[in-house]
């Protein structure tokens, strides 16, 4: 929803139901990205439809995946839009493990605007790549498998109630409940990891944090990167210290006010420094200091943005991004938060990790501008972890967890 939509759509809701029932309704959508609230015939919000939608019930011939081929993988997705670095992590394991045998399906969830699957299909390969799997619209898209994955908890309630899986597995990419404050998303959400589903999550921190706290049975596949992709370009003639923030403004868990803040203390004490902010279109926000807006971009353009920058601020309250491993393997050093969820990736002398405080924050920072020599040093180290990493690698390290949690009991 764009923001002259919310104001109409604020406009008639305050004009029929009051002005409480139209911040619920638009505050839902552009602040929490909440696209399953609906309304009724009467204009009212249905939150009753909305929440059943997403519980779901039970379906599927429980006798259904007797005789289904061992290698059918079924992945139940949330709707996708462009940029979208979950549903990329999802396409890329699609792709690698139809490469390792696999014959697959791809469920996609309401809400959605495609008319068609080959719609749908069609723009996976505009915004990311193709991708290797049959893809079917709704619920009635569930079809007997050996497996099938959940892959966020709008999800995970559907694939849990599916009676003709032989076994349900979740792809864990983040801890979603952090998506949100304590509410009812929250604990809807969080519920998810008592389902009974076997998990493989991207990293150890959500393995180790989903097994210890809610019991699932975990394995962790780690983060690759295309070498052949991601490299320095040769670097261009710059008057300015540039620094990188990845501005995803719209995500609040990319804390993108603490850094802004911070780089507003760092450019005050060093006029030289630049901001390049990627990730999100900042034209709306007050910049009183030097910097350069490229919003979001095509992944082709990233590479030599990285590259040109001398330094790079990537934050996130949850679990990392792909962006400090691919930032990494061209060259450039990376500052992050310090906290469980950033630290699991890069080890203390290929990264820095900055308190979640703007000053404390902002004077980490100023250490790595004026210090060509930390600078490089990390640098060289993250690209060496960077060129030891490799997509293929996680793909072989996916099915193996595959396997060996299949044979554990505990599925759903």
């Amino acid at each position: 929803m764009n923001i002259r939509n919310a104001a109409e759509k604020f406009a008639r809701i305050a004009k029929q139901h009051g002005l409480k029932s139209a911040v619920v309704a638009v505050h839902r959508r552009l602040v929490h990205g909440e696209s399953n609230v609906q309304t009724g015939k009467s204009g009212k919000i249905d939150f009753i439809s909305s929440y059943d939608s997403i519980l779901g019930e039970a379906h599927g011939q429980s006798d259904g995946a007797e005789n289904v081929a061992e290698n059918t993988i079924q992945w139940v997705i949330p709707n996708f839009g462009f940029g979208s670095g979950g549903h990329l992590n999802i396409f890329r394991f699609i792709n690698m493990l139809a490469e390792r045998g696999f014959d697959q399906r791809l469920v996609i969830l309401p809400p959605y605007n495609w008319k068609s699957p080959d719609q749908a299909r069609a723009a996976v390969k505009e915004w990311y790549f193709p991708v290797n799997a049959e893809i079917a619209l709704g619920v009635e898209g569930f079809q007997p498998s050996a497996v099938t994955f959940a892959t966020g908890w709008q999800t995970a309630y559907w694939v849990s109630k599916h009676r003709a899986s032989k076994e349900k597995f979740y792809f864990v990419q983040d801890f979603e409940p952090y998506f949100f404050p304590v509410s009812s998303e929250y604990v809807m959400s969080e519920n998810t990891y008592k389902l009974g589903l076997k998990a493989i999550t991207a990293g150890s921190w959500l393995s180790d944090k989903l097994s210890s706290e809610y019991g699932m049975k975990c394995g962790a596949v780690s983060f690759g990167v295309d070498n052949d992709f991601y490299f320095p370009y040769e670097p261009r003639e710059r008057k300015t210290f540039n620094i990188l923030f990845y501005s995803r403004h719209v995500t609040p868990r990319r804390f993108f006010e603490i850094g802004l803040t911070a780089l507003s203390r760092v450019c005050a004490a060093n006029p030289n420094v630049s901001v390049t902010f990627v990730g999100g279109d900042v034209s709306g926000v007050e910049i009183p200091f030097k910097h350069v807006n490229c919003g979001e971009q095509k992944l082709e353009a990233l590479p030599d943005l990285y590259s040109q920058s001398d330094l790079a601020l990537v934050l996130s309250g949850t679990n990392l991004s792909l962006l400090p491993l691919e930032i990494a393997a061209c060259g450039c050093p990376v500052i992050m938060n310090d906290s469980p969820s950033a630290r699991w990736l890069l080890p203390e002398d290929a990264a820095t990790y900055a308190p979640i405080d703007p000053e404390l924050m902002a004077q980490e920072i100023l250490k790595l501008v004026n210090d060509a020599d930390l600078r490089a040093k990390k640098a060289a180290r993250a690209r060496e972890i960077a060129l030891a990493s490799s997509w293929d690698a996680e793909g072989d390290r996916f099915v193996e967890l595959l396997n060996q949690l299949r044979t554990e009991k505990g599925s759903a």
